[in-house]
């Protein structure tokens, strides 16, 4: 299998739209509604900064998963969009696609990355936590629980 992580490029955007959406609707129909999808109809832009990043894994032309780092303030980064499409989990690709947010980070100089979810979606809390990331707040909102994890990273912080 041949999979490449890249940046994400315009030409993806109906792509990424299509498997991001199927996952919240097949797998977290309820949660679906916790998060807002501003982001995903102007992807260059939401993530366009010097230090924002949205990476795509791909088979040939096929997206398979994404990644997507937002700057928060000028030591904090919130990790988004952590989808691996069903077919391609378990075979190590969420694991890649963390370690270069968490690698691009570092290299931004951010002291934490931050992480939003909820109780449901455990493949990425988990994922998260085998990479460093500890949960620090519960949150229940109706019938599903908001969950915060951070990951502090080597940097000292900026000034």
């Amino acid at each position: 299998m041949d999979i490449k992580i890249r940046q994400y490029k315009a030409a993806d955007k109906d792509q990424v739209i299509k498997l991001i959406t199927s996952i919240l609707k097949a797998e977290f129909d309820l949660e679906k509604e916790t998060y807002a999808d501003f982001d995903l109809k102007n992807i260059s832009d939401v993530y366009g900064g010097k230090r924002d990043l949205f990476l795509v894994a791909v088979i040939g032309h096929t997206i398979i998963g994404t990644i997507a780092i937002k700057e928060d303030d000028n030591n904090s980064a919130l990790l988004r969009r952590v989808f691996v499409s069903s077919e391609f989990r378990g075979i190590g690709l969420g694991k890649k696609l963390i370690v270069k947010a968490i690698e691009f980070c570092e290299k931004n100089e951010y002291s934490v990355i931050n992480f939003c979810s909820t109780d449901k979606m455990s493949a990425a809390n988990n994922l998260c936590k085998r990479n460093g990331f500890t949960r620090r707040a519960c949150m229940s909102l109706g019938p599903v629980k908001l969950l915060r994890f951070a990951r502090r990273l080597r940097q000292a912080e900026r000034h």
